[in-house]
């Protein structure tokens, strides 16, 4: 996810991608280079940032997708989610699909 996280020094508007940021890549503001980053001073305490670099090593599951057999649309889930006789419903048209 991409912010705009205001500079501490000069307030100009910093885009900074949320995922980098959190596995330790440091962003510069355009208008005076003070950078932002996992390694550089921040008001986070130790202990929150010890939280984020542990939460950006651990592995993300994977969503499969399936189509929607009504619209066409994009249905996305955890598979460990979809249990036998359960149902997913489409996001555009409310479709239920199950097992």
């Amino acid at each position: 996810m991409i912010n705009n996280i205001p500079c501490p020094s000069c307030a100009t508007p910093i885009l900074v991608n949320t995922e980098e940021f959190l596995k330790g890549t440091s962003f510069a503001c355009s208008n005076c280079d003070v950078k932002l980053g996992i390694e550089e001073k921040t008001d986070l305490d130790q202990e929150k940032l010890d939280l984020f670099k542990k939460f950006t090593k651990t592995k993300k599951e994977r969503m499969s997708v399936i189509p929607c057999p009504d619209c066409g649309a994009a249905i996305t889930f955890y598979e460990r989610d979809l249990k036998k006789g359960e149902t997913i419903s489409c996001s555009s048209c409310n479709a239920s699909v199950a097992l």
